[in-house]
């Protein structure tokens, strides 16, 4: 049938709008009780009575926002169900504000392995996707909210009636982030000064290249000089509170307890002093305690009060990557998660720690050095290995060949920093460098990637212009680059993306009959990051290895029905997010 007969067919037109009508409706049926089910037949939570003798500390951890699905801004449900679960099981339990105020000012101890769980932003999916897995778990969690937004239609931010309600439930608590999320002291990547903007009118965030928060320096005109007296600064910073103070009262009957300035790790650290004066007054007047800082998951006995560390999981971490993280900086016996323990009995795990799920092996490094897993199964001279690896861009991921874990020798083709890095180990030597191949560049989203501001700077720094390299990647950008080796006991050839193709003669001394992979974090230090992490997570996938009669001797790849199931689950995800995400 024609297109113009297409359209003249009222009664094939009219089918076609009402099966999509019935389809939305269903989605929009399917979400409606979600969020019905989350804002108003909350079940009420029992506490549990727990022994009390941890008089050490406790680990705080914050989600920026929770997704339905994979996102770059924020972690998604299924790694925020695992993550918790994974704690749960190791009995990690909940404590509340009161709880912290009593381990600090009376001295009562607090559960073996204490966790502080919090969530910022006040944002509705966040409510809407931890809540279930709060009553599974019977945790219970605080929920920071920046006060102007429960004051305006944004439907993203939970409103003084769902914030009740939530804490009513007895699995939330409430917290503050303060009054607003507004940048001054702007400038754009031509030097140029934009002043005091709301975050929700900047522009273009790709182009800003510093800034800063409202209550963390006086407002200064293009030249970098304050704009406002001392009193004037102290009275703007002032009244800011003084708007929180009284929005909250009169919508939550009282302020929160608990305040996470925006933004984290400036406050008592380099900051214009007098500045620093006015906040602390304000903040000791109407709170009781303070998560200062975004930098380690571990409080001591011996923190402040009011310059509380929480640990901020970034949505690119593994389950294994918190765990990791937790380990770091608490000291505690962290157990990591397997996966698929069958999967996991046919690998050796040297250094790090893997989960292995379907189609993925997921290698994460201890903190600055290398995770490595090594297959247990010996291979013949001769086979090909087809895989993926799935990780950081910055980064260094690794397949081991030809190797010798008796005699430490191997040869390494790393990918790291989005470069092909050959390199040998002889027995009894130390590691070198063969071959290096750059790969081409990658393009990225820069609205989703955006690098970190600095926000101590002054006027000279400003007129330097765009700090983006495009040589430089941000460490929260994934790609995917598929490889073809085909391994010969004196050569081994390199397929990259079908765009790289490369011959590498093997060293006789090297006699391995082993492969492994590795994941290890880069070292190269950009100019644009402040807290760079020395925790790196490799993705492996759909590795198949065969014979030179292709006669498959490892695989972990999806069966035909597992790949169609997969399919057809991701096709259902994205369209159920598409209506979230319009609606």
């Amino acid at each position: 049938m024609s297109e113009k007969n297409v359209v003249l067919n009222p009664a094939k037109k009219n089918r076609r709008k009402i099966i999509r009508s019935i389809v939305q409706a269903i989605i929009v049926i399917f979400l409606a009780i979600i969020l019905i089910r989350v804002v108003f037949l909350t079940e009420k939570r029992e506490e549990e009575t727990v022994p009390l003798e941890n008089k050490d500390g406790f680990i705080a951890l914050s989600y920026f926002g929770v997704s339905r699905g994979e996102s770059p801004k924020y972690v998604s449900k299924e790694n925020l169900k695992k993550q918790l679960a994974l704690l749960e099981s190791q009995g990690y339990q909940t404590i509340t504000q009161q709880d912290i105020l009593d381990f600090y000012q009376k001295d009562k101890p607090l559960p073996e392995k204490a966790l502080f769980l919090s969530f910022e932003d006040g944002r509705t999916d966040s409510s809407i996707f931890a809540q279930n897995i709060m009553e599974d778990l019977n945790y219970k969690a605080t929920m920071f909210t920046y006060a102007n937004k429960m004051d305006t239609r944004d439907n993203k931010f939970l409103k003084p009636k769902d914030l009740l309600l939530m804490e009513k439930s007895g699995y939330w608590e409430l917290g503050s982030n303060g009054y607003r999320l507004t940048y001054i002291n702007i400038y754009n990547n031509k030097g140029q000064s934009l002043g005091v903007i709301d975050e929700n009118n900047v522009p273009n965030k790709t182009t800003i290249e510093y800034y800063n928060h409202y209550l963390m320096d006086f407002i200064r005109n293009q030249y970098m000089i304050p704009s406002e007296t001392r009193q004037e600064m102290e009275k703007r910073i002032q009244k800011d509170y003084k708007l929180m103070q009284d929005i909250y009262e009169e919508e939550l009957g009282e302020v929160p307890k608990a305040y996470a300035i925006m933004h984290a790790n400036s406050l008592y650290n380099n900051m214009d002093s007098l500045v620093e004066r006015a906040n602390n007054k304000q903040i000791k007047d109407k709170f009781k305690m303070h998560f200062n800082l975004e930098l380690g998951a571990y409080n001591n006995a011996d923190a402040n009060l009011y310059n509380l560390s929480r640990l901020q999981v970034s949505p690119y971490w593994s389950t294994n990557h918190l765990m990791m993280k937790i380990r770091q900086a608490s000291k505690q016996n962290v157990e990591f998660e397997v996966g698929d323990p069958k999967r996991a009995k046919e690998w050796s795990v040297k250094n790090g720690a893997a989960e292995y799920e379907n189609n993925e092996i997921i290698i994460t490094s201890a903190p600055s050095s290398e995770g490595r897993v090594v297959l247990k199964e010996t291979l013949p001279e001769k086979y090909n290995i087809n895989f993926a690896f799935k990780g950081n861009v910055v980064g260094q991921q690794s397949i081991y060949l030809n190797y010798d874990e008796k005699n430490n020798s191997y040869i390494r083709v790393a990918l790291i920093d989005n470069e092909i890095v050959v390199s040998e180990k002889l027995p009894k030597s130390g590691v070198v460098e063969k071959e290096r191949f750059p790969l081409n560049e990658i393009k990225w989203n820069e609205e989703e990637y955006a690098f970190n501001k600095a926000t101590v700077y002054d006027y000279q720094a400003t007129q330097k212009g765009s700090r983006i390299d495009k040589e430089e990647y941000p460490r929260n950008l994934t790609n995917t680059r598929v490889f073809n080796i085909a391994v010969n006991k004196d050569k081994i050839k390199i397929d990259v993306d079908k765009v790289l193709s490369k011959t590498i003669q093997v060293n006789p001394d090297i006699q391995g009959s082993q492969i492994g992979f590795g994941a290890m974090f880069s070292k190269k230090e950009t100019s644009h990051e402040q807290y760079a992490d020395d925790i790196y997570d490799t993705i492996i996938e759909d590795i198949l290895i065969t014979d030179v009669n292709d006669h498959t001797l490892f695989t972990n790849q999806y069966t035909n029905f597992d790949k169609v199931k997969h399919k057809t689950m991701t096709l259902f995800n994205n369209v159920v997010d598409f209506f979230i995400e319009t609606f």
